[in-house]
């Protein structure tokens, strides 16, 4: 037998995986959280009220850790969008 996390020739994991049945290109590490599946929720810290105590899972990647290449495109496309929004407003603030 193989040892653990070995493949044998016919390319089955020691727990029975077939490891030729998994695609990782077809995902990447989510944007937003990271790969942490959490992102703060800011409602409180110690005080929150959405019973997450400081964390909420990512409505991203709904807690997963990871997206499609599309989903993540989408997110940055939209962050890009709305730092391009940001930075018209500060350019047009009065200096102090």
């Amino acid at each position: 037998m193989a040892p653990y996390g070995c493949l044998d020739k016919r390319g089955v994991g020691v727990m029975g995986d077939n490891w030729d049945d998994y695609d990782e290109d077809d995902f990447e590490v989510c944007p937003r959280c990271m790969g942490d599946r959490e992102v703060p929720c800011h409602c409180g810290g110690d005080l929150c009220i959405c019973d997450n105590h400081g964390d909420a899972p990512c409505p991203t990647c709904h807690g997963e850790g990871e997206v499609t290449h599309e989903r993540a495109e989408r997110y940055l496309a939209e962050q890009r969008r709305f730092h391009e929004a940001m930075r018209k407003l500060w350019d047009k603030r009065d200096p102090v």
